[in-house]
């Protein structure tokens, strides 16, 4: 029993110590390649690294890789990277604690891809299929775009949309993964804070289904909320993210949305 608990623990610290000494690509932009077991594949987006491989950068190309502690490092000149090189080229610019959180959610997204469960823009809560607006996400946009996670085996969904003040319900049948609405519809009048639920069921009970919520503002509320990620912003920037990725990225992981 006591060498079976040995080999365990010495297995789980294996593991734990693989994640830490790898690293994950957030961002590409041109061609490169991965050598691994004297094979060559191209990079993507996602894919992770570890000591055993070498990174091949073409003239044209950039890639940013992030580790599980939120550190960012950058590859934009032609040649072969292996992991310790990889890892002399730290981004370092502002790098302040928000940007090192954001990484370090973008690294746990990207790692758990598989694991069918959303982390980022908070606590995963269960078997739900709202995607975005993310929970509390605040939207300043005139077209408010619902999208949701779907089954091949299923056809129809319900979209539910709740008035937080007057309680009134509206409801939308589709065959797709979205629902666009504009500001100006009837379904927001009343209000500026709304609820929405995704089901298969056309008439769920809706005390026991999980709603997500979103707030509409406008473009000056939504600058201000824009401006406490400034540091983040500048660092994005400096690794090459476009204003419309950055964007997105207020968005998809804060709840920001323009």
């Amino acid at each position: 029993m006591g060498k079976s608990f040995t080999v365990i623990l010495i297995s789980l610290f294996a593991l734990v110590t693989n994640a830490q000494d790898s690293l994950c690509v957030f961002k590409i932009k041109g061609v490169a390649l991965l050598k691994f077991d004297k094979a060559k594949k191209p990079i993507k987006k996602g894919d992770i690294l570890n000591e055993k491989n070498t990174v091949y950068l073409s003239s044209t190309t950039n890639l940013t890789l992030i580790n599980s502690e939120g550190k960012v490092f950058n590859l934009e000149s032609t040649g072969a990277y292996n992991y310790s090189s990889i890892l002399k080229n730290e981004f370092v610019e502002n790098q302040k604690g928000l940007t090192s959180r954001y990484f370090k959610m973008i690294w746990k997204e990207l790692t758990n891809k598989d694991a069918g469960k959303t982390i980022i823009g908070g606590v995963y809560r269960g078997d739900v299929l709202m995607k975005f607006p993310l929970d509390s996400a605040r939207i300043a946009s005139s077209k408010i775009k619902l999208t949701w996670t779907t089954d091949e085996n299923i056809s129809q969904y319900y979209v539910f949309i709740r008035n937080s003040s007057s309680d009134e319900v509206h409801k939308f049948a589709t065959n797709g993964n979205e629902l666009t609405l504009y500001k100006d519809n009837p379904v927001f009048s009343g209000s500026k804070s709304f609820e929405w639920a995704v089901s298969t069921k056309e008439f769920p009970n809706l005390k026991n289904i999980p709603f997500y919520s979103f707030t509409l503002i406008n473009r000056s509320e939504y600058e201000s909320l824009k401006s406490r990620f400034d540091d983040l912003i500048s660092d994005l920037e400096a690794i090459g993210l476009s204003s419309l990725e950055i964007e997105e990225t207020l968005c998809n992981t804060y709840g920001i949305c323009k």
